[in-house]
């Protein structure tokens, strides 16, 4: 098999709302992370979670009050972007979308190779992996997401993606985010927001020829 065939195949799965597996206290609003290494033959070699996604970073909160309050034109709040660049911001449709398409690497989830410790006030995975098959990059695929659901005490829903190894050799994955989009009215323009990094202590090898997957699932618990 070629690099150039190892290929990113996204799915979408509704959890059982019997099964929902919550790691927050009651009263809580965070996401859990669950992180999935597969062969080429579709066998897992390698399972981590579901875990408690720890590091909510400014950008998120941000978002959120924009999004609440309503801040419409001409008045807006300024957020940093993933390119270092403070944006103002305005309530929007575009607020916290994150769909990322199969190769967007500035949208969705995000994976790297930094291991710094996160602190409130990140604004990009620190070192991002590329898209493509060469040396040190992945695949990215399409970001899919999982309809929301609910038991007893817990409703969540699923963002899913893959990432799948053509590049010739190992990979390790110790960061992951969650980049978000949000809107300048005045400008009419639409940019990108980190808003989870977790590091993963150790790592995550992933081996030539196969293939992550993330599921960052969004709770709230009662």
């Amino acid at each position: 098999m070629t690099n150039s065939e190892i290929k990113a195949n996204s799915s979408q799965k509704v959890i059982n709302p019997g099964k929902i597996k919550s790691l927050l206290k009651p009263g809580e609003v965070g996401a859990t992370l669950e992180i999935t290494v597969r062969d080429k033959d579709g066998k897992i070699t390698d399972h981590r979670g579901p875990m408690r996604s720890k590091s909510f970073v400014r950008q998120f909160l941000d978002l959120l009050w924009i999004q609440s309050f309503p801040l419409g034109e001409p008045v807006a709040f300024n957020v940093r972007d993933i390119t270092n660049v403070v944006r103002t911001i305005n309530f929007g449709s575009h607020i916290f979308g994150c769909d990322g398409g199969a190769g967007i690497v500035t949208l969705g989830i995000i994976v790297g190779t930094g291991n710094t410790a996160p602190t409130i006030t990140d604004h990009v995975i620190e070192t991002p992996i590329a898209h493509g098959v060469g040396a040190g990059q992945l695949q990215y695929g399409a970001v899919t997401y999982g309809a929301p659901a609910s038991d007893a005490t817990t409703s969540q829903f699923t963002i899913t993606r893959d990432f799948a190894n053509g590049s010739g050799g190992l990979i390790t994955i110790n960061e992951i985010g969650l980049y978000v989009e949000g809107y300048d009215g005045a400008g009419a323009a639409i940019y990108d927001f980190m808003t989870i990094r977790d590091v993963i202590g150790g790592g995550v090898p992933v081996p030539n020829g196969q293939t992550l997957t993330i599921n960052y699932r969004p709770q709230a618990t009662v």
